[in-house]
């Protein structure tokens, strides 16, 4: 069983490896690298008990650097992108404020160049993660102990959200919840639907756990998109009384993705 565990993941870097070795990345590349490097930074977590936390985050800087660099102007991408998401359900007097600060976001996505990547600093990041997983491998009773780390924090931090409904805390259940959602394809992946399902006491809805933990992240990461255009937003020349309702207008949304997010994490009894 741990043979397989590592073969998945030595597989997956084997993947990342010859994606950047093509000359020329297309925006598909990109987000596939990112999403792998979220991947190899979830199975690190399943470490965190037994290498210790300063160790496990040691070893997710690599893909994390590897994440950024690929990042490019992400972030103007995402506002503009939540704008229109935002601007079809707030208010006609919304929708005319963020009619008006439309330029400026094409402006902040055209101020930041995608530059040109080099891949060499980010092929010896690959290459140091792999010698890590092989010179360490993970074994089977870390999987299982790592996979009730993950179902314990996110419960924690589910509970929290629920009762303080702190941005900065539902950005930490969303990235927990997108931890375990790799640390359990790891796991379905290497030994099997009927053997993962033995490795830690089953939660509620456990065989619509994948599922449901989708629904949760992306509905965490869409409130999370929504709190960073009502921060941008803050930050324009505008009056007072316009920002006020604005800001207000897209928080409420935010909120309720919030509380749509919650949902499918109760029927999975973190809530």
């Amino acid at each position: 069983m741990n043979a397989a565990l590592n073969g998945v993941i030595q597989a997956r870097l084997d993947a990342m490896r010859e994606r950047l070795a093509q000359p020329t990345l297309s925006a598909a590349d990109v987000h596939a690298l990112r999403v792998d490097c979220k991947q190899l930074r979830g199975w690190w977590q399943l470490r965190r008990e037994s290498l210790g936390k300063s160790t496990v985050s040691e070893h997710q800087a690599r893909p994390r650097a590897v994440a950024k660099a690929l990042a490019g102007p992400r972030e103007a991408h995402m506002l503009r992108k939540t704008h229109g998401r935002a601007y079809a359900w707030v208010d006609e007097r919304s929708q005319r404020l963020l009619d008006a600060l439309r330029p400026g976001l094409t402006s902040a996505s055209l101020s930041e160049p995608e530059g040109e990547l080099d891949h060499a600093p980010l092929e010896t990041l690959l290459s140091e993660e792999r010698a890590a997983w092989q010179a360490a491998p993970l074994t089977v009773e870390e999987l299982n102990i790592g996979l009730e780390f993950s179902r314990h924090r996110i419960s924690k931090l589910a509970a929290q959200v629920a009762s303080k409904r702190e941005i900065e805390t539902s950005h930490r259940l969303r990235k927990w919840v997108k931890y375990r959602m790799f640390q359990l394809a790891l796991a379905h992946e290497a030994l099997g639907e009927a053997a993962a399902r033995e490795l830690e006491s089953p939660s509620h809805g456990r065989r619509r756990e994948p599922e449901l933990l989708d629904k949760a992240a992306a509905r965490l990461g869409n409130q999370h998109d929504l709190a960073e255009l009502a921060l941008w937003v803050g930050e324009r020349v505008m009056l007072p009384a316009a920002e006020k309702h604005l800001v207000a207008d897209i928080m409420t949304l935010a909120d309720q993705r919030l509380a749509q997010a919650l949902k499918p994490l109760k029927k999975l009894g973190y809530v």
